[in-house]
């Protein structure tokens, strides 16, 4: 019986502990595509190691966050790079729907490369 008793107080505990962390789900869309997911978008908490990336549908889910602030940063390539700020509470769910747009790229930064020169059947490019 004082074993039983024992487990039950460290299951309690145990519980008890694992609600004190909050998380962020959520959607990102392709604003450019009528809002269609963007399937393995990147999502980040910024400063930290933290990061997820969408599903088929667009979701994400960043869990086991403590109780505060965080900026998110949401990313895919060929499109704008976004923050979000979003404030995450123990026990709810922060919901958010996010939508990125195509990014926009100029003549000179794809011609950086000017000249390549060849030797003994090596290439080496020269960067502006």
């Amino acid at each position: 019986m004082k074993y039983a008793f024992t487990l039950f107080i460290l299951a309690f505990t145990s519980l008890g502990f694992s609600q004190n962390t909050g998380m962020v789900v959520g959607k990102i869309m392709d604003n450019e595509l009528q809002n269609r997911p963007l399937v393995f978008a990147d999502v980040a908490i910024k400063g930290t190691s933290i990061k997820s990336n969408t599903d088929a549908t667009g979701l994400f889910v960043i869990e086991n966050l403590k109780d505060g602030d965080y900026t998110l940063v949401y990313s895919f390539v060929g499109y704008e790079t976004q923050e979000l700020n979003v404030k995450v509470v123990s026990g709810q769910p922060t919901e958010v729907k996010l939508g990125l747009s195509a990014t926009t790229v100029s003549l000179l930064e794809l011609a950086s490369i000017t000249s390549v020169a060849q030797k003994d059947d090596k290439t080496a490019s020269v960067l502006n």
